[in-house]
């Protein structure tokens, strides 16, 4: 059976809707990194320097997934047909859609 047929104005919608996620992660690992506190100890400094480090990773990387998905789903926006289909995946020129919904 072939997947269900998706608004493509909801697809836009939803990867619009990443930005603000991609701002947040982005400025949150530059924030971060800015904010690299000194303790004194070498040993817990060191600790301390590879978390801060892999935090600025992990928003960096939430920031690269929401960019991915927001190009899928601008791509798939666009693969969607913006009208009523026929059976055979064509828009119908009278604007009926007479397929069987499940």
């Amino acid at each position: 059976m072939p997947p269900a047929r998706v608004d493509p104005d909801r697809l836009r919608s939803l990867g619009a809707a990443l930005g603000p996620l991609r701002e947040c992660a982005r400025d949150g690992a530059e924030e971060v990194l800015e904010q690299f506190p000194e303790v004194g100890d070498r040993e817990t400094q060191a600790v301390l320097d590879g978390w801060v480090e892999q935090l600025a990773d992990l928003l960096r990387e939430i920031e690269a997934t929401a960019t991915d998905l927001a190009g899928q789903l601008h791509v798939a926006s666009l693969a969607e047909p913006t009208g009523p289909t026929d059976p055979g995946g064509l828009p119908d020129p009278a604007g009926r859609d007479d397929r069987v919904r499940s």
